[in-house]
C-alpha cells in the first residue's frame, strides 16, 4: 500500500506563508516566512529542520531589525552548504528600498550574517545549481522585466541575461517568480508567473551557455511555481491555480518538450495558500505549502505520497 499524508508543521504565528523545502545531510528543512499578515513589515524566517515522518527536530529563527524578510528559498552549493534566500524590505529613517540577500549554514542551525546577492529592487526568487554555478531568475514589477542571473552567492554573481523575458520584449506582461531545471543534456528549463492581460504561464528553454532562449505559452495560470525533473521530458510541477472554489495548491505534471501541463491532484487547501516546495527521496514526494484551509488562519503543511511514479502513471493513464 502507498503511503500518502498531510500534517500542520507549523501553526505558531499569526500568518505563516512562503515555503520551501529541501534535503540537507539526510534530513528534511523548511523555510517560510513568520508575520503578524501577508502584508505585514515583520516578517521573519523560520526554518525547521524535520525527519522523513514529518517530525520537527529543530528550529530556527532569522530576523533583521527594520526589515520585512519574505519568500525565504533553500539550496546546497558544491561544498555542502545551505544556503538561504530571501528578500528584504527596509523601512527606516533614511527612505525605503529592497534587497535580495543570502545566508549559508555548515550544520543547518548556525547561520552566516547576511550579505547581499543581485541589485536592489531585483527580487531574485529562487537559486537552482548545475556544475557548481547557481542560477536565478530576478524580476522588477515597474520594468515588468526579468534577468538571468549566474555565479556564487557567495563569492559573484552577476546578471547575464538582462531581458530574458519582458513586456517590452514579448508583449506580455508583468512576469514575476519562477523556477528552473536542468536536465542531463545540459538545456535549461523557465517557469515562469505572469499577473497581467491573460496571466498565463511560461516555460522558457535555452542551450549552454544560455544566452537565447524560446518561450511558450502554457495557457494556465501557475502562482509561486516550484518544479523537479523527473527525466528528460517530464517535470513534476507544484503551485496555485485557480479552480470554481477559489485558489487551490496543486500538483502537475509537465511535458518539457511540448510544454503540456496536466493536473495530477489538489492538495488540501483553501483561501490564502501555495507556495510550495519540493523533495523527491527514494521515489517519496514531500511538498511544504501553506494554507488557510484550518484554523482560521494561514499555517504550514506537509505533505507526503510514497510512490510519485505510480502518482504520475495514475494521471496518464486517466
Amino acid at each position: 500500500m502507498v503511503t500518502q499524508w498531510q500534517k500542520c508543521i507549523s501553526a505558531r504565528a499569526s500568518h505563516s506563508a512562503f515555503t520551501d523545502l529541501c534535503e540537507f545531510n539526510q534530513h528534511l528543512y523548511c523555510c517560510f516566512r513568520e508575520a503578524t499578515d501577508h502584508i505585514s513589515g515583520d516578517g521573519r524566517i523560520c526554518i525547521l529542520k524535520l525527519n522523513w515522518q514529518g517530525q520537527i527536530i529543530d528550529k530556527n529563527h532569522l530576523r533583521i531589525a527594520g526589515a520585512d524578510l519574505r519568500d525565504p528559498k533553500l539550496s546546497v552549493d558544491g561544498n555542502n552548504k545551505l544556503i538561504l534566500l530571501a528578500y528584504a524590505r527596509y523601512r527606516g529613517e533614511s527612505g525605503a528600498y529592497s534587497q535580495p540577500l543570502t545566508w549559508f549554514s555548515g550544520d543547518g542551525f548556525s547561520w552566516s550574517s547576511a550579505k547581499e546577492i543581485g541589485h536592489k529592487y531585483w527580487w531574485l526568487w529562487r537559486l537552482r545549481w548545475h556544475q557548481g554555478q547557481a542560477f536565478g531568475v530576478a524580476y522588477n514589477r515597474q520594468a515588468q522585466r526579468t534577468a538571468l542571473y549566474s555565479g556564487h552567492p557567495l563569492r559573484t554573481f552577476e546578471c547575464i541575461v538582462d531581458d530574458l523575458f519582458s513586456l517590452s520584449r514579448q508583449a506580455k506582461g508583468y512576469p514575476n517568480e519562477s523556477d528552473m531545471l536542468f536536465t542531463q543534456d545540459n538545456t535549461v528549463y523557465v517557469l515562469l508567473r505572469r499577473d497581467a492581460d491573460s496571466c498565463t504561464a511560461q516555460l522558457g528553454m535555452a542551450k549552454p551557455p544560455y544566452r537565447r532562449w524560446q518561450w511558450q505559452d502554457l495557457g494556465v495560470y501557475l502562482g509561486g511555481p516550484t518544479m523537479l525533473g523527473l527525466d528528460q521530458e517530464r517535470a513534476l510541477v507544484s503551485g496555485r491555480v485557480w479552480t470554481e472554489q477559489g485558489p487551490r495548491t496543486a500538483l502537475l505534471r509537465l511535458n518539457l518538450r511540448s510544454a503540456r501541463i496536466k493536473l495530477i491532484t489538489l492538495l488540501p487547501s483553501a483561501g490564502d495558500n501555495s507556495y510550495p516546495g519540493m523533495v523527491i527521496k527514494h521515489n517519496a514526494l514531500y511538498v511544504s505549502y501553506y494554507s488557510s484551509h484550518q484554523q482560521q488562519k494561514s499555517c504550514i503543511y506537509l505533505y507526503h505520497h510514497g510512490d510519485v511514479e505510480r502518482l504520475l502513471n495514475e494521471v496518464e493513464e486517466g
